[in-house]
């Protein structure tokens, strides 16, 4: 008997198992491979969705900040126009010490329709409308009220002038003295942006 023709199917069954086996390891590998690239498409519109959102938040937050600020300066400006048309000053007195430093002492009544009057800068001209001096901050003292049965009056709260009210500030002055008999303008600014003038001489 040929030992061959007995051993070849055996070889071929071997064979065939091992086919089998192999084929199917590549089944496994081709579905994987298949769900991977299934899988892509997802992951790929996830990301831009999260990107999306990302920006459209950022977006949205930094619109959000410029309205309110853009409301908030109009609603200042309104309310600061409103109260530069409601403002009057009337002048009283001007007094001037020709000491060292040289003081400006301005009596003030609040004659408008608008309260919290408040002075924000002073300037002085000459009469060919020459700037002489130009004040703001810590040279114009508080104001303090018209009361001459009191020697130190206490100032007004919150340094604004209500309806009605008088009162009185100090400018302590720089530079040369003011020439007797000259003729000058005090030019005051509030702090809503309103001006008023007045002449005076020392």
């Amino acid at each position: 008997m040929n030992v061959n023709a007995i051993d070849s199917p055996l070889k071929n069954k071997a064979m065939v198992s091992k086919l089998n086996g192999w084929m199917r390891q590549m089944g496994k590998q081709g579905t994987w491979s298949r769900d991977k690239r299934a899988l892509s498409p997802i992951f790929a519109t996830v990301l831009l969705s999260s990107i999306i959102i990302l920006f459209g938040t950022t977006a949205y937050y930094y619109a959000s900040n410029i309205t309110t600020t853009t409301t908030n300066d109009y609603v200042s400006s309104l309310s600061n126009s409103q109260q530069s048309i409601a403002e009057r000053i009337s002048f009283e007195n001007v007094i001037y010490t020709q000491t060292f430093p040289a003081t400006l002492k301005i009596y003030i009544l609040n004659s408008g329709s608008a309260n919290n009057l408040k002075i924000n800068a002073v300037f002085i001209y000459d009469s060919s409308h020459n700037i002489v001096g130009a004040y703001s901050g810590n040279p114009i003292s508080a104001l303090n009220p018209i009361d001459e049965s009191i020697p130190s009056a206490t100032p007004i709260t919150g340094n604004a002038l209500n309806v009605g009210k008088e009162a009185y500030f100090t400018v302590t002055l720089e530079g040369p003295f003011l020439n007797s008999g000259s003729i000058y303008t005090l030019h005051l600014i509030t702090q809503s942006g309103s001006y008023f003038d007045h002449e005076f001489t020392p």
